[in-house]
């Protein structure tokens, strides 16, 4: 096999099993604050001491550091968001949900960078509203005879947050890719990112006497090891030579069906035909964004 595309499948691997370990950790009752918490401070860890070792050391300029720093909190509030979310719905909804998000960078590059309204553009963002009106339609008919549960609203409030939140996380990294920073920066500008939603999340549970349990580090720590890891992966692939329009759909789109199918034999969800068709819809507006 073309070493390129195991390193392209590799990162698909990886993303769906964060999906289907951090369903685990809320099997386990971890709390959703404290796992994010541990996720948040073995990666920033991890960034700092990649930084430390690379030649360039901590060289980001002030604008690039805000960047990371807001960028860093968006991503980690749409982590503690999807944690959330699955103690109400499918852990498939969210994670599809955590990449539907990519629609709004989407969109905000649309008017920021004026980049051409083009027909694969269009047809993917209107994909991925279908596939909005689906997902959250469909969760109101499994519900309806549970009207008065409490954590129904939440649940959409959640998903609200996921697709505000997360795909900005990462728009970011375009934003400094704009600049014509060196590749170098990749490392201080991570680990200032971990580090600055580290501190949005871990301050208010701090504040409150509340401190990631030893469970919670643990699943924290694998969370943060394949997230990791499908972000070196995806590097990998393209260091190969595999394309960016192959790697992000093959990457993102594979990490959804995984959740998928982990959610359907592991975790016993079940999904009506209109959660399929949902589903099935934003699975396509996802790879088509991620080509673009």
């Amino acid at each position: 096999m073309n070493t390129g595309l195991f390193f392209c499948l590799l990162g698909a691997v990886s993303f769906g099993l964060l999906g289907a370990v951090s369903k685990m950790a809320e099997r386990k009752r971890c709390s959703a604050s404290g796992v994010v918490v541990s996720l948040l401070a073995w990666a920033a860890l991890f960034m700092l001491i990649c930084t430390l070792g690379a030649s360039s050391g901590f060289n980001l300029p002030g604008k690039a550091a805000a960047v990371a720093i807001a960028c860093g909190i968006c991503g980690s509030v749409a982590a503690w968001a999807f944690q959330v979310s699955m103690k109400s719905g499918k852990v498939t909804t969210g994670w599809l949900m955590m990449n539907l998000s990519t629609a709004i960078p989407a969109v905000v590059s649309i008017w920021k960078y004026h980049e051409i309204l083009t027909l694969q553009k269009i047809g993917a963002l209107m994909l991925a509203l279908i596939a909005l009106l689906l997902l959250f339609w469909s969760h109101g008919a499994e519900t309806s005879d549970r009207a008065q549960d409490r954590h129904i609203p939440m649940w959409f409030l959640m998903m609200l947050v996921i697709l505000l939140t997360n795909g900005m996380s990462a728009f970011g990294l375009k934003v400094i890719a704009g600049w014509g920073l060196p590749e170098s920066a990749k490392f201080p500008y991570l680990t200032l990112f971990y580090a600055g939603g580290l501190a949005s999340i871990a301050l208010p549970l701090l504040s409150r006497g509340l401190w990631p349990k030893s469970k919670e580090l643990g699943w924290g720590v694998a969370m943060a090891a394949l997230s990791i890891g499908g972000q070196v992966s995806m590097a990998k692939a393209l260091n190969h030579g595999v394309p960016g329009h192959v790697v992000f759909p093959v990457a993102v789109g594979g990490s959804v069906l995984i959740v998928a199918v982990a959610g359907r034999l592991l975790f016993r969800e079940r999904m009506n035909p209109m959660s399929v068709a949902g589903l099935i819809t934003g699975l396509i507006a996802v790879v088509v964004l991620s080509m673009g």
